[in-house]
């Protein structure tokens, strides 16, 4: 996923995913943490990050997101070309 929306530039990502959990509050230290983000995906080698001002949009046509909605400016994009959809 990109790292800022296309049309009007707001920034998608958000902290790395260990740091978001602690933030909240749930894990008191880090390698409890970096534990529980393994559920997200999150590794040391892939410092996944949560999104923020997105959203994905799922159809029942497919089983995932298939678009991407910016929170800031609401324009709606493919979640593969990027190209805003009406």
């Amino acid at each position: 996923m990109r790292a800022n929306c296309p049309k009007c530039g707001v920034n998608w990502e958000g902290e790395e995913i260990p740091v978001g959990l602690m933030t909240t509050g749930h894990y008191a230290t880090l390698q409890d943490a970096e534990a529980a983000a393994a559920s997200y995906g999150w590794t040391p080698e892939n410092k996944k990050t949560f999104s923020i001002n997105v959203i994905g949009i799922e159809t029942p046509r497919y089983n995932g997101v298939s678009y991407l909605r910016c929170e800031v400016c609401h324009a709606t994009f493919d979640r593969v070309t990027f190209e805003e959809v009406p």
